[in-house]
């Protein structure tokens, strides 16, 4: 063959009836290219096939803009849907839990003391314990915690902030989607404050708390991994009317259209609206009131949001927000009867502290907030919508 480094042609020998013979060059090419015409023919040698587009031109591939978003994390709003916990955090734990327990909320297990050896914050480990109960509500598990030792989330919320629900937490589907959505957000510039793991019979469980509590209203967003829980769901029995399902959850915030714009930035839908509220029928600790709001509402989850920020006082979100802060105020549930819902929880040791009505083809709307605040920091609001 050419030797094509050397620039020298070297000539080929062939044998022919038992001896040697220099074969001419021009007859040497002829004789191949007959070979490899009756080799193609037969389908006995197959030419590679030549690279198309940059590679053949000596370019590495690139990666297209779709490639990259495709690769890139992502909110999924299916994790978001449901509210699966809320942590409740308060000084003292027996007079709140006995208190809501008179309420109507029995199923209740008192854990003792829970100890939270992996628990970091910030990133460092901050090892705790705390006395833990939990309850079911509906779907939604109440998780209440008195920190004893460590703990520092839940220590500077109480310090800063008093007794109150500091975390609505949201269950993933796999720990795949736990560790993608905790990506997501890191891409938002959104870190995680508190981690803790533990190693349950079906695997290790795990959950975050995000940094949104600043921006976003004083809500702590929260990530449940537990693959037991997920093996293992049950809706709460023996709770007594009207506690038997949270219809709705809602904050007292300084500006609703700026928490309005940080969930918006960080992938969830707008508020559906943001009414000035004029309510009918104004009560304020048995005397007509005078207050006015705005209300910013999500409605994209199965309980909506709301999100409140006081124009004229007083109120009790007015009193919410000079001892708590911007913060998580109020549970909603449902009612048949707004009298004799309020008879009930009346007698129970929760009177009417606020109330207001509203009109709907059907007829007249009402809401009453019952003045639970003392026993935990968390007003609860029954509402009667004929709708």
């Amino acid at each position: 063959m050419p030797n094509i480094a050397s620039g020298r042609y070297n000539p080929t020998f062939v044998r022919r009836r038992g001896r040697l013979k220099r074969a001419h060059p021009s007859k040497l090419v002829l004789g191949l290219t007959a070979f490899l015409s009756v080799a193609l023919l037969a389908g006995k040698l197959e030419y590679p096939e030549r690279p198309r587009g940059p590679v053949a031109s000596g370019l590495l591939p690139k990666v297209s803009a779709a490639a990259d978003q495709a690769a890139a994390p992502a909110l999924d709003p299916a994790v978001y849907h449901h509210v699966a916990q809320v942590t409740w955090v308060v000084s003292d734990i027996d007079p709140v839990v006995d208190y809501w327990q008179h309420l109507g909320i029995h199923d209740v297990h008192r854990d003792g003391v829970v100890n939270f050896p992996n628990l970091t914050h910030l990133g460092k480990p901050d090892p705790a314990s705390a006395r833990q109960v939990t309850a079911k509500v509906g779907q939604l598990e109440i998780r209440w915690i008195q920190p004893v030792h460590g703990g520092k989330f839940w220590q500077e919320g109480l310090h800063e902030h008093g007794d109150g629900i500091r975390v609505l937490s949201y269950a993933v589907r796999s720990s795949q989607e736990f560790d993608d959505q905790i990506k997501y957000f890191s891409s938002k510039g959104v870190g995680v404050v508190a981690e803790d793991s533990w190693q349950g019979h079906l695997g290790t469980g795990r959950f975050v708390y995000l940094d949104t509590a600043t921006q976003g209203g004083g809500n702590t967003l929260g990530l449940i991994d537990d693959p037991d829980a997920r093996a293992h769901t049950a809706a709460a029995t023996g709770n007594d009317y009207p506690v038997t399902q949270i219809t709705h959850f809602a904050w007292v915030v300084n500006d609703v259209r700026r928490v309005d714009a940080y969930y918006t930035g960080l992938g969830f839908q707008p508020f559906s609206r943001i009414d000035h509220n004029v309510s009918l029928d104004r009560i304020y600790r048995g005397q007509p009131g005078t207050y006015e709001m705005w209300l910013g509402w999500d409605r994209t989850g199965d309980a909506p949001f709301e999100w409140v920020q006081q124009i004229t006082d007083p109120d009790i979100y007015v009193e919410y927000g000079k001892k708590h802060g911007e913060g998580f105020h109020h549970l909603g549930v449902n009612v048949t009867d707004m009298d004799e819902a309020i008879k009930l929880m009346t007698t129970r040791g929760a009177p009417p502290s606020q109330a207001a009505a509203w009109t709907t083809p059907k007829g007249k709307g009402r809401a009453v907030y019952v003045d639970t605040e003392p026993h935990g920091g968390v007003t609860l609001e029954l509402i009667y919508d004929p709708r």
